[in-house]
């Protein structure tokens, strides 16, 4: 008795057990969707209130990341897993991407005097994007020389949305010459106009207390506009000019830095050579000519005499002058060089045309 019931409970429980796991795997179509699949469809582009509707009308599951991209629509589908068209099961999970409603802010970085290539790298690293390129004569040629975002030069740390477009100027290498401007007495801000429009570079120092920038003057720069002999220097394009401004420097600094030859000529506008006495061209005594033919001025008489020279030919012509002959005897000899000065007054006293001791004393 005993064991007919033991039998029966065994047969009892395997054919419950049977019974189950038929119905597990006869359900596991119905679980799962067996053979029941269908196409993704296309949702990048549209809002993201619209995707979620077509989805959840299908079946699918829905899982949503956000990113920024500046020319999409805020809650714009950016990105979908799998993509449109995929047959897959319905029920699946679909992946989305859209775009923030709100950009977040990132610190602008800094791209002065990195190469072109590095400047791309940097800024999608960063999520901003390449905006427009200029080029400029620069000595750094390929490197960046300037960053700009709407119309203004960005400094490095500054906060600006994910996406934003940035402008960049490049070095373009050093071109053709053109002369030296003379930026001495020049105001900073007329400076700064004329040496873009030459599309040149400045190496400001500031010296002083300061006041208003734009209206500070300059005062001495390197290379000057001219040489020492006052031809105009010539530089090329893209170099660069070394500059010192001062709020007010005096005019004597100005003009003591003046360019070429001015600054030499000391702080007189002309240098004085001299008033001729008596009218008489200043001569130059002539470099290998002795000591005692030189013309000396005479003591005592504002007038140059020329020393007597005793020649052979001047002691046969010559006579001697007599002792008690007064000085103006002296000085009549010579009709074209001398003039006499009369005791009485200053006016010259024109020699005798018939002294025959003139040409005898210079023939």
């Amino acid at each position: 008795m005993f064991k007919q019931s033991f039998l029966f409970n065994v047969i009892f429980i395997t054919l419950i057990t049977l019974g189950l796991l038929y119905l597990f795997f006869n359900s596991l179509n119905w679980l799962t969707n067996h053979g029941k699949q269908t196409a993704v469809p296309a949702l990048m582009g549209k809002n993201m209130s619209e995707a979620v509707k077509e989805l959840e009308k299908m079946g699918f599951r829905i899982d949503i990341d956000s990113t920024y991209k500046a020319n999409s629509d805020p809650l714009e589908v950016l990105f979908q897993e799998p993509e449109a068209g995929t047959s897959v099961k319905i029920g699946r999970t679909i992946f989305l991407t859209i775009n923030k409603k709100i950009p977040p802010s990132i610190e602008m970085p800094n791209l002065v005097n990195m190469s072109f290539r590095n400047a791309l790298l940097t800024l999608h690293s960063y999520y901003l994007e390449m905006g427009d390129t200029s080029y400029r004569p620069d000595v750094a040629a390929g490197a960046v020389l300037e960053q700009w975002v709407n119309g203004k030069q960005i400094t490095p740390g500054t906060l600006i949305p994910f996406g934003t477009k940035i402008n960049l100027v490049i070095g373009e290498g050093l071109s053709g010459k053109q002369p030296v401007p003379n930026l001495i007495g020049m105001t900073w801000a007329d400076a700064k106009l004329l040496l873009d429009s030459l599309s040149l570079t400045s190496n400001v120092i500031w010296e002083g207390p300061l006041t208003d920038s734009n209206s500070a003057i300059i005062y001495m720069q390197q290379p000057e506009a001219l040489d020492e002999l006052d031809f105009r220097n010539s530089i090329l394009q893209g170099d660069i000019i070394d500059i010192r401004i001062m709020q007010s420097p005096s005019e004597e600094l100005i003009r003591q830095n003046q360019p070429g030859s001015k600054k030499l000529m000391g702080n007189d506008d002309s240098t004085d050579l001299g008033t001729p006495i008596l009218n008489e061209p200043v001569t130059q005594p002539k470099k290998n000519e002795p000591d005692s033919l030189k013309r000396k001025k005479i003591p005592g008489m504002d007038v140059h005499m020329v020393p007597n020279v005793e020649t052979k030919q001047a002691k046969n012509t010559m006579k001697a002058p007599d002792k008690k002959s007064n000085s103006s005897d002296v000085i009549n000899r010579d009709k074209d060089k001398f003039k006499p000065k009369p005791k009485t007054d200053n006016k010259p006293v024109p020699a005798k045309k018939n002294d025959t001791n003139i040409s005898n004393d210079y023939n």
